[in-house]
């Protein structure tokens, strides 16, 4: 996976959306803020993490860079709207935090915890609100 600052202009998706930020995008050689997040963040974040929303479906896996033996492999990726922006988030991050003390912005903390349940009408919503139409576009039924 790409090293990528938090907060960047997501250009990643093959979507026409410039409301997509980045967090948690992290490689072998990032430079990243650590530190403890609350455990009401942590499982919020957990819970959104364990069937999220996938208008973009990613081809492979991603092992885990900074994990010096046995690294868990991830493919998925969290949508979190919020304040006019969609932040995107490796399914990873929940492993960033948990093991290598990985500390995203307050802004993304603030949002995972004001964020509508994963699939329900209020969060597709949300996404709309939030400048995802691009997003929603790019599904094909």
């Amino acid at each position: 996976m790409a090293d990528i600052k938090d907060l960047e202009t997501c250009n990643y998706f093959p979507v026409d959306s410039v409301s997509l930020l980045f967090v948690g995008w992290l490689s072998g050689g990032s430079d990243y803020e650590t530190g403890k997040v609350s455990e009401d963040f942590f499982n919020r974040l957990c819970e959104l993490s364990h069937n999220p929303w996938q208008p973009v479906v990613s081809a492979g896996m991603h092992f885990c860079e900074l994990c010096q033996f046995n690294p868990p492999a991830f493919t998925k990726n969290i949508f979190i709207p919020y304040k006019g922006v969609i932040y995107v988030a490796p399914e990873a991050i929940t492993h960033y935090i948990a093991v290598h003390w990985y500390m995203p912005p307050a802004i993304f903390i603030e949002a995972v915890l004001a964020c509508p349940e994963m699939q329900s009408m209020e969060y597709k919503k949300a996404i709309l609100q939030n400048g995802g139409r691009g997003l929603v576009k790019s599904i094909k039924v």
